[in-house]
């Protein structure tokens, strides 16, 4: 399994085509709220929104779902506690890359999470339980709740 890709290369290919992620999306335990992360990159820089990344070859979904877990939220999360919520596709004007739009067929699931400690990577500043009907969470955001 490869866990990175250089970036020119994944440039070229956020460029030419989709990439497929998974995304965790976590709870409190009676599902009224959702815990998002400040994003510091782009696409949606300094929007609060679910983890998740692309899946790498081999991966399963459900392997993939955990190790962002990890990675982006410090979190050891159980694969047999996440939840599928269903595929969307998500559409962004720009990306991490200057002049490259951002398309991504996603795969996302909810967890809820107990009392955890939080360790943000590089890619996040901040995190916040929103309620799970607040009208300023990111559409693809509702969208998830909706699912789940």
């Amino acid at each position: 399994m490869q866990a990175t890709l250089p970036l020119e290369k994944y440039r070229e290919i956020l460029d030419i085509t989709p990439v497929c992620t998974v995304d965790v999306l976590f709870f409190n335990s009676d599902k009224t709220r959702t815990l998002l992360f400040k994003r510091k990159n782009e696409p949606i820089k300094g929007s609060y929104f679910s983890i998740g990344g692309r899946l790498l070859k081999n991966e399963s979904f459900v392997d993939c779902a955990v190790r962002q877990a990890l990675r982006e939220a410090g979190v050891a999360i159980k694969k047999d506690g996440l939840i599928f919520g269903g595929v969307q596709e998500e559409f962004h004007p720009n990306s991490v890359f200057e002049g490259v739009s951002y398309h991504a067929v996603d795969i996302f699931y909810g967890y809820v999470l107990d009392n955890k400690e939080i360790k943000l990577d590089s890619q996040h500043s901040d995190h916040q339980w929103f309620s799970v009907s607040d009208d300023t969470i990111n559409p693809f955001i509702k969208t998830k709740i909706a699912g789940l």
